[in-house]
């Protein structure tokens, strides 16, 4: 009935697949759990490999990375039910009914129950990710926390020329919209563990800044679905790219010194997304 399906990389998800095993055997349900880290390597896979001693759940190290799209898509097609939930690494489900309150929405093509974030505000490295979600990403649609039928990925895939982190999920769901495959959202979310410090969410930031302007280029996603691309070609018809390029350099250590404090800004956080976009571009020029 249902598979649920775990990318992750470096990351220890026995907590995670232990609390989802139990709530599908609560449910009563026929039910896989498929777990798949992307070749990270890592000593924490030892962990993790004690997930192949519970039933019906699986655990496997790629010998290779993949990449974020690359490694959905073959969790997908490993599945063998026709309802596939993907929950995402470094996420928890926030009620105890989780995996039950899936059920009443198999009938539809794709679901969502969305992302929420920690009550708790965390120390200041860890501020920006969390005010982000906090602010952002919470009960949005998002690749953390999705049920889709299984004949529909495996026909409407994740794009996996994108290898790095970003902007995959956000193509994904535009794809689906393409193809008239309405994605139904309903208040079922899953707690973000905010677990990047302010660093790493920004050069994850970055790869995702990347990933916007292969994408951008290729036009597969266009200004309709990002603000940064729409404010891009606004300063672009103003003759304003290069001054914000200048700006975006010369302000780039206090930017970071904001960001990584426990008085972050999200509008100083979007003037970096988008000063990050125009330096690459203005590159490439």
């Amino acid at each position: 009935m249902l598979s649920i399906l775990i990318p992750t990389y470096n990351y220890d998800i026995t907590s995670l697949v232990s609390e989802v095993h139990k709530q599908a055997q609560k449910a009563e349900i026929d039910f896989e759990i498929i777990c798949f880290d992307d070749g990270s390597k890592a000593e924490i896979n030892s962990k993790n490999d004690s997930i192949n001693q519970l039933n019906s759940c699986k655990f496997k190290e790629l010998p290779l990375n993949i990449g974020r799209s690359a490694i959905r898509n073959l969790l997908a097609n490993e599945a063998h039910y026709e309802n596939l939930l993907f929950i995402d690494a470094g996420t928890f489900p926030k009620k105890d009914t989780f995996v039950k309150d899936y059920i009443p929405f198999m009938a539809k093509e794709a679901s969502s129950g969305g992302m929420t974030y920690l009550e708790k505000e965390p120390e200041p490295k860890y501020r920006l990710r969390w005010i982000f979600t906090k602010k952002r990403e919470h009960n949005t649609l998002c690749s953390s926390n999705f049920m889709i039928k299984k004949k529909v990925i495996l026909n409407i895939t994740f794009d996996e020329s994108l290898k790095q982190y970003g902007y995959e999920d956000v193509l994904f769901f535009e794809t689906l919209r393409k193809n008239n495959i309405d994605v139904f959202s309903f208040d079922n979310p899953v707690i973000h563990d905010c677990l990047d410090d302010c660093l790493t969410f920004l050069k994850k930031t970055e790869f995702a800044i990347q990933n916007l302007k292969f994408l951008s280029e290729n036009r597969k996603l266009d200004k309709t679905q990002s603000n940064i691309l729409k404010y891009y070609y606004i300063l672009s018809k103003l003759k304003f790219v290069s001054f914000t390029t200048f700006l975006f350099k010369l302000m780039n250590p206090v930017l970071k010194m904001n960001l990584c404090s426990k008085f972050s800004s999200l509008i100083l956080y979007d003037f970096y997304r988008l000063g990050y976009f125009c330096s690459i571009k203005n590159k490439t020029k």
